[in-house]
């Protein structure tokens, strides 16, 4: 009996030890969603407990290993797979990766590995710390060295990035000191003999040692700190990198945040998305909220080399035009707009958010507005010094282009306009305006170049991506490095890349920055609709000039659409989708043959009643079957649905699969508003999931609904893809 005793007890020790230890190892995980793009943290997690779950039980090796290893590899089918796993089809493909970054390594190229390879290795990396983390715990119970390790990773990720762990040192340091309590009562146990269950060393102990730990992190938590006595040293280190103080896109090394930022003259590197809103706007026009133009590019970036030409403007009268802010020539058709704009607390600017050509501006009457000649920013002042405006409107204008227009421009171009926005380095890599004469080459009107250009990095499979973006290094240029060498970016690559490729071939092109129009909210009372503006809707795009019209805007970025749309091209507003219908089938027709039923028998009627028994049972299972699936419904319903389209053909699947994809998303709560525009729901989704494939399947189902041509089979590879990926990306 005490034998058995001590072996509960021991059992019990363990337990609570695996515990522990896996909540301590999770502080790992945590940050790597805000710190990379890895979206599925919960299944390292949930594999991270499996291996220690496995660990607690003491299998053999023989079951033990085995069982792992097919944990990880249905952990890897999950996140990088689609068809079913025990079809293991997708074995050749994991073998076929491994070989591939197995010469990587050989190579020492590391930055060319595959996510794949990469998770593969942190399931093993996490396979690893399992079995240490057993070895500390229950073969030499010593675990401070790990616990301090944990501190001082979270202190570290919590100074010098966006992680705030503030909680997680409290979650670490309660943990830790618990961890250690334990294992110190378990050597004192072992060296003295004290019994748990008898009275002299119980087990009831912990609970008082937790209490005293959960006070004493309370204390310090609430407790009044005193001001640093060194200084901050991120500063520092992030201008030692040439990050500097400003955020936004384009800041050089380091992983910045997305945001609006001035600096453009070192552009590459990661960032990450801020969703913090900075703004909300009330608007009748689609477009977007521009705030100034570079002209000057540099081989690494943007920047202005004229000469600043500072103009007071008027309030009622801010439509001043120079050779470089003049956006279209007079005599266009143009349609009259209302904007207002309220900011965030503490996120107000002091330059206004540009939506057209500006007719009016209503705010406080002491502001004054200055134009900035160049790049067109309106800085707003009071007294002489810059001042911030929480809240003002604007009556603005926007040209009506339509299609044939822009076509009919010809390559004669004004001065001011050849001089300064046909500029390209000396040190541009020939390649590069070779690539750019070859896509454009059988394009007859400028407009039909222009347009080829902006469609090449998405037919040609460039990717967007936020972390995994390089920085030129030397006397590489940024825009040929993209192109011939990473082929992946945001919104900086794409047009930076479609700038340079335009004025290689002789058409004038500048590089604009803002914002993009924001996400949907609700339509007004008074015919306004409300936007709501983050950080994360930080965007360059393009403006390429045509004579005897202006600057028109153009959106090479993969997964975005350009508000502006020419007359004669898909319209921004689209109706909702059609609910598909069956026509009424009509009933069958049912007669009753009177001379069977005047001979029916008794054993007619107990057959009936046993069939009548069993077609109830049958009934019963059924609905309890319909049931169970309806409730557990969010479990299958995604791989149901991937497994139904998979291998449909023909013209027609696209459609289908599209409207399965906006049902699932009903399902599964992501709803469609009825205010929304099948566009703007894709943004609203794409936000939802962190992805950029919605508004691209939405564009191509559009075509298909409004286009009176027959559409080529979109039901392709590519998009095929895009929506799988999304419906994974679905959560229950």
């Amino acid at each position: 009996m005490p034998q058995s005793n001590q072996q509960q007890a021991s059992t019990l020790h363990v337990l609570v030890l695996y515990g522990l230890g896996f909540l301590l190892l999770w502080e790992w995980l945590r940050p790597l969603k805000e710190l990379t793009t890895t979206n599925d943290i919960q299944i390292f997690v949930m594999y991270t407990l499996f291996l220690f779950i496995v660990t607690y039980f003491q299998l053999p090796l023989w079951i033990s290993f085995p069982v792992k290893l097919g944990a990880m590899l249905y952990a890897l089918h999950s996140l990088y797979f689609f068809d079913v796993f025990l079809s293991f089809k997708w074995i050749p493909f994991l073998f076929e990766d491994i070989q591939y970054n197995l010469g990587l390594f050989s190579d020492q190229n590391w930055d060319e590995m595959t996510s794949l390879s990469r998770s593969l290795l942190f399931f093993i990396l996490l396979w690893l710390v399992s079995y240490l983390m057993h070895y500390w715990l229950v073969q030499t119970r010593k675990i401070f060295l790990f616990f301090l390790i944990t501190v001082i990773y979270i202190s570290i990720l919590d100074t010098f990035t966006v992680y705030d762990g503030k909680f997680a040192i409290i979650r670490t340091v309660f943990i830790g000191l618990i961890l250690v309590g334990i294992l110190r009562m378990m050597k004192i146990i072992e060296t003295q003999g004290f019994s748990l269950l008898k009275g002299k060393f119980p087990v009831l102990w912990v609970a008082p040692l937790s209490g005293v730990i959960a006070v004493s992190s309370a204390l310090g938590y609430v407790a009044p700190k005193a001001s640093p006595i060194w200084p901050d040293p991120v500063p520092f280190i992030q201008n030692l990198s040439g990050k500097g103080d400003e955020e936004g896109l384009g800041k050089g090394p380091g992983i910045a945040k997305i945001g609006y930022g001035e600096n453009d003259s070192q552009l590459g590197g990661p960032f990450e998305f801020d969703y913090t809103p900075i703004f909300t706007a009330y608007d009748n026009g689609r477009h977007y909220w521009r705030i100034e133009t570079k002209e000057f590019y540099t081989g690494k970036g943007w920047e202005n080399v004229t000469p600043t030409q500072a103009i007071a403007l008027e309030a009622n009268n801010p439509s001043v035009d120079t050779d470089y802010t003049r956006i279209w020539v007079d005599g266009l058709e143009m349609k009259d707009h209302k904007a207002r704009i309220e900011a965030e607390k503490r996120k107000e600017y002091s330059f206004l958010m540009i939506p057209g050509k500006l007719t009016n501006i209503q705010a406080d009457p002491d502001i004054s507005y200055q134009l900035d000649g160049v790049n067109g920013k309106i800085s707003t002042f009071q007294g002489g010094e810059e001042e911030k405006l929480s809240e003002y409107e604007m009556d603005y204008q926007l040209p009506v282009i339509k299609e044939e227009q822009l076509k009919a421009s010809t390559n004669q171009y004004p001065e001011a306009i050849s001089e300064n926005y046909l500029q390209l380095p000396t040190t541009l890599p020939e390649r590069v305006k070779n690539l750019a004469r070859n896509v454009t080459a059988n394009q007859p009107t400028i407009y039909d170049k222009v347009k080829t250009v902006e469609g090449y990095f998405a037919k040609n499979a460039y990717g967007y991506n936020t972390i995994e973006v390089a920085v030129p290094k030397g006397d590489e240029d940024y825009v040929d490095q993209f192109l011939f060498k990473t082929k992946k970016g945001y919104c900086d690559n794409f047009s930076t890349s479609m700038v340079v490729m335009l004025r290689s071939v002789g058409i004038p092109a500048r590089w604009v920055k803002g914002f993009t129009p924001g996400t949907f909210e609700a339509l007004g009372d008074d015919g306004l609709r409300e936007y709501t503006v983050t950080n994360a809707n930080a965007h360059s795009w393009v403006e390429v000039y045509f004579s005897g019209i202006g600057w028109v805007p153009f959106e090479p970025t993969r997964g975005f659409d350009n508000p502006f749309q020419p007359e004669g091209e898909e319209k921004d507003s689209t109706p909702e989708a059609p609910v598909p219908t069956q026509p009424d089938k009509p009933e069958k027709e049912v007669t009753k043959d009177d001379s069977s039923a005047s001979g029916e028998k008794t054993g007619s009627d107990s057959i009936l009643k046993s069939v009548g028994t069993l077609a109830v049972i049958l009934l019963i299972s059924l609905v309890v079957i319909a049931g169970l699936a309806y409730l557990f419904r969010r479990k299958w319903l995604r791989q149901y649905t991937i497994w139904r389209y998979k291998h449909k053909k023909g013209s027609d699947s696209f459609e289908e699969a599209f409207e399965r994809l906006m049902w699932l998303l009903k399902v599964y709560g992501i709803k469609r508003r009825p205010a929304f525009t099948l566009r703007e729901y894709a943004l609203y989704v794409d936000r939802e999931l962190d992805s950029k494939d919605m508004r691209i399947l939405a564009k191509a189902y559009e075509g298909v609904q409004f286009s009176p041509k027959k559409q080529a089979d979109l039901w392709n590879d590519f998009h095929k893809e895009l929506w799988e990926n999304l419906i994974k990306r679905i959560r229950p």
